[in-house]
């Protein structure tokens, strides 16, 4: 065996980034605070079922797994997506170093893929995004393989991880057109449209997706029309100011350096997509250029969110790398742009790790433990007195930071108990009887989650404020949580 390489014919400085960024994600996991909507998808694991309203159920499985093992902890929860990131760095590694055969080149683009805030912030934060990302660049490993060994077997192989990518998220879906386009463009591959193969790989995909499937056949088709309803509305007109946000979120979360980067691989290998280009470099283009194009045409028309990009731009930071590397000018500049985008990434991860910053509406995450422990102190006085009183928030992420925080992590309610759209809380059931009882209402200061009083008084016979916690940092206020006691609840419907 080589000296420089070792476990997985990665080589060893190669080993040292992966491993080095898995320590790092595994400390800001213990540290960091849990994300609003960490504690929703966590809220889902407290209720494992087929699917859920917004999402395939992968993200909220591997929560179920790893609190398990770890105990029903922040700790617990986002060490799911240090794992699933630990799978994909070791993806990408072997993937670059199998296609371009040069450990300085895989060593730099490991750099640069986790350099940028779009990865990293999936590496310790888990959202449906982190077992998406992991999918997907094992559906295109598969391929690659294909394209090494001429072997059908990895159709079948690439058919189970796109499976695994439905499963992570709806827009695992854009993986098939992007396979399509690689087919249809490649004179080598092409004559696997002609066989079995690449429909026995789909087929094993939707067997896969069977539970989502079936989950929504029981309750109406629910989440797809959701997300149906999400992606075209507000489609109507055109819209410039949204297709401006969206560059200007991607400019920020890919960091200014591999922002350019990655928009200059697009338009260096995207429009020769045609031409007589090697397959690993096709295949690298066809995975991330449809879902760019599609996502920004749609923005141009309706809003479209940050992530939703992501899984189009790692293959483009390895063509980028690619590109670069070979040219000692280049490579040089090259450098000391991914190093930029690390300081970049430093500092911003470096101002959320700061106990409650104040960041005005973009800290989501302050309060809502000393907010918990008041709750429980009513909770506790009203049950002395005979009122059991249930808890709930005009928010679904609000109703879930409050469950994890609370010592015996109780049901609690969101936006339904006023006959509002709750997302996943609709389903649930409500297995207590509500009618008539009290319930202790937490809401906070952001604009998401206000306190509107006309909005809620007319499901209760009273509404009183009990108690505000208010959080303080750097001489700013950080956030405000109001606690009130809401009695005589009237039913939502």
């Amino acid at each position: 065996m080589n000296l420089q390489t070792n476990l997985l014919n990665i080589p060893t400085k190669v080993w040292k980034v992966i491993l080095g960024f898995t320590l790092f994600r595994t400390m800001l996991a213990l540290i960091l605070p849990l994300t609003p909507q960490e504690a929703y998808y966590w809220s889902w694991s407290q209720d494992l079922a087929l699917s859920y309203f917004d999402h395939p159920p992968l993200a909220s499985y591997s929560i179920w797994l790893t609190t398990s093992i770890f105990g029903q902890t922040i700790f617990g929860i986002k060490i799911a997506a240090v794992l699933w990131f630990l799978g994909l760095n070791i993806f990408w590694a072997r993937m670059t170093q199998e296609m371009f055969g040069n450990s300085g080149q895989t060593f730099w683009t490991l750099m640069a893929l986790n350099a940028t805030i779009a990865f990293e912030l999936y590496g310790f934060v888990i959202t449906p995004d982190t077992p998406l990302l992991f999918a997907w660049t094992a559906t295109i490993y598969s391929l690659w393989k294909l394209i090494q060994n001429d072997d059908a077997k990895w159709w079948l192989v690439a058919g189970l991880f796109m499976g695994l990518a439905w499963l992570g998220k709806y827009s695992g879906i854009m993986l098939v057109p992007s396979v399509l386009m690689f087919l249809f463009i490649s004179k080598n591959q092409r004559k696997w449209l002609f066989t079995p193969y690449p429909y026995l790989g789909v087929l094993i995909a939707t067997l896969m997706f069977l539970p989502v499937l079936i989950w929504n056949v029981q309750h109406d088709w629910i989440s797809f029309a959701f997300q149906g309803a999400r992606r075209t509305s507000g489609m109507g007109t055109w819209k410039l100011r949204f297709a401006g946000e969206l560059l200007g979120s991607q400019f920020f979360i890919l960091t200014p350096y591999l922002f350019v980067l990655v928009f200059a691989s697009i338009k260096r290998y995207g429009l020769k997509i045609f031409a007589d280009m090697e397959d690993k470099v096709l295949l690298l283009v066809s995975s991330g250029l449809i879902t760019t194009v599609f996502f920004i045409a749609v923005s141009f028309r309706s809003l479209v969110k940050m992530n939703w990009l992501i899984p189009a731009y790692w293959s483009f930071i390895i063509l980028g790398v690619y590109y670069l590397y070979h040219n000692s000018q280049r490579k040089r500049r090259m450098k000391i742009g991914i190093l930029s985008s690390l300081a970049f990434l430093g500092l911003g991860i470096s101002v959320v790790a700061l106990p409650d910053v104040p960041l005005g509406e973009g800290n989501t995450w302050s309060g809502w433990k000393s907010a918990a422990e008041e709750v429980e102190s009513i909770r506790d006085s009203l049950r002395e007195a005979g009122n059991e009183a249930f808890i709930f928030s005009t928010n679904y992420k609000a109703s879930s930071l409050i469950k994890f925080y609370l010592p015996d992590q109780p049901r609690t309610y969101a936006q339904d108990i006023i006959g509002k759209a709750a997302l996943q809380f609709d389903i649930w059931p409500k297995a207590e009887k509500l009618k008539g009882r009290s319930g202790i209402l937490v809401v906070d200061d952001r604009r998401e989650y206000r306190f509107k009083h006309k909005k809620v008084a007319p499901y209760f016979d009273d509404i009183t404020k009990l108690k505000t916690v208010k959080i303080e940092n750097y001489g700013q206020s950080v956030r405000k949580i109001d606690i009130y006691l809401c009695t005589g609840y009237k039913g939502a419907g």
